[in-house]
């Protein structure tokens, strides 16, 4: 009888192939995982770029030049970073509008365009100004 020792080359191909397998999951996995993460970062970026503007106006005085309603939305002068200083990927906007002699309605859009898709968030809030 023959003592045969180690593995037959079919028990080898099929351990590198379980091998490849697993391996091309976790990579997989990896690359959603970072994916996902960019995406939820810019995200945040964008809500925060669009609560910063959103507080800044709210705390005005309601009779404040920057408080004026009107139908044409008001933005930055170019595209923004996560700071909000020039050169970024972000657009942000902001409309006025009046909802009473001493209210208005403030609605702040931060849109950025990325892998060839534009997103955006919207915020919005009412004020009389001064933090209220």
């Amino acid at each position: 009888m023959d003592n045969a020792n180690g593995f037959s080359i079919i028990e080898l191909m099929f351990a590198m192939a379980v091998l490849t397998f697993g391996m091309l999951a976790a990579a997989s996995l990896q690359y959603s995982t970072t994916r996902n993460n960019t995406h939820g970062n810019i995200y945040t970026q964008a809500n925060m770029l669009a609560k910063t503007q959103l507080e800044y106006l709210k705390n005005l005085d309601i009779n404040s030049d920057e408080l004026v309603p009107s139908s044409d939305p008001y933005s930055d002068t170019t595209l923004i970073d996560e700071n909000g200083q020039p050169g970024g990927i972000y657009n942000r906007s902001w409309t006025i509008t009046q909802l009473g002699t001493q209210s208005r309605r403030i609605t702040v859009t931060v849109e950025w365009t990325r892998l060839g898709q534009t997103r955006q968030v919207i915020v919005s809030t009412n004020t009389r100004g001064s933090g209220v």
